[in-house]
């Protein structure tokens, strides 16, 4: 009686990504998401002077890029973007896309002259920088005298974010938001001033972009001289509006000048 041939296995099947790591890290290969064509318009609002040659670095689709042109048609607009998806995208609205990150290019050699950036974005970027303190140093050389640096940095003082660290021993990554697993530098406001005052900048304004579900909480506080908070069991004594200020933004919008 002749043998059969041994009848293979079923292959198993691959599981399905079950955690953020596994899924978001690939920044540069990674699908366009909804949160890539999006751009806050209030961070527009920190702008003191219409642009003439705007950087867009992590510009993203180009959304902002474009919104700029739309109302300074004159302006050039040059963005950054390390996801060649998103590159692509903003590659049809601005004047010029660079593919990579900004510490991959010499933006001389790129046509863009020493001196004649008149305007830099860089809206949730710097947090995603392995070493955004030298990336800071090396735009100085390409800004205007009158350059504009509007920053967007979220901000790591969050009632939430610290209620979650002390009270829960928590400090769980995202796929976006505080704690996007790809953010790998954390900011208060403190630590930001102090952070453009070693790269040779100084802050000239910033505006508190509060969390829509602690601005209840804000509105109803910000007027005491002294306010005492409770969070789980976290106490704050004493917080003045300032700091309660800090304590319910999400992030910070900021316009710093070459010190």
């Amino acid at each position: 009686m002749s043998s059969q041939p041994p009848v293979p296995s079923p292959a198993q099947p691959i599981a399905e990504p079950q955690y953020v790591w596994q899924t978001c890290l690939n920044i540069e290969d990674a699908a366009v998401t909804p949160y890539q064509q999006h751009f806050n318009p209030q961070l527009l609002d920190v702008l003191a002077h219409p642009p003439r040659v705007l950087l867009d670095v992590g510009c993203s689709s180009g959304i902002l890029g474009q919104y700029v042109k739309g109302l300074h048609p004159a302006c050039r607009t040059i963005g950054i973007e390390p996801n060649r998806a998103t590159a692509e995208l903003a590659a049809q609205k601005l004047d010029q896309v660079l593919c990579g990150k900004f510490e991959d290019f010499t933006l001389e050699n790129e046509g863009v002259a020493i001196g004649s950036v008149d305007t830099v974005v860089m809206a949730d970027v710097l947090e995603h920088m392995y070493d955004p303190w030298h990336v800071m140093v090396k735009l100085r050389p390409y800004l205007s005298p009158d350059a504009q640096v509007i920053l967007s940095i979220p901000n790591t003082r969050h009632l939430g974010l610290m209620q979650g660290l002390l009270d829960r021993g928590m400090w769980t990554y995202a796929e976006r938001g505080l704690l996007d697993i790809t953010h790998i530098r954390f900011f208060t406001l403190n630590e930001i001033v102090n952070f453009l005052a070693q790269t040779g900048y100084r802050m000239e304004f910033v505006n508190h972009f509060l969390d829509v579900e602690l601005a209840p909480f804000y509105d109803k506080n910000k007027s005491n001289p002294d306010i005492n908070i409770r969070v789980g069991r976290i106490a704050l004594e004493k917080v003045t509006p300032k700091e309660l200020a800090e304590l319910c933004t999400w992030q910070f919008f900021i316009r710093a000048r070459v010190a």
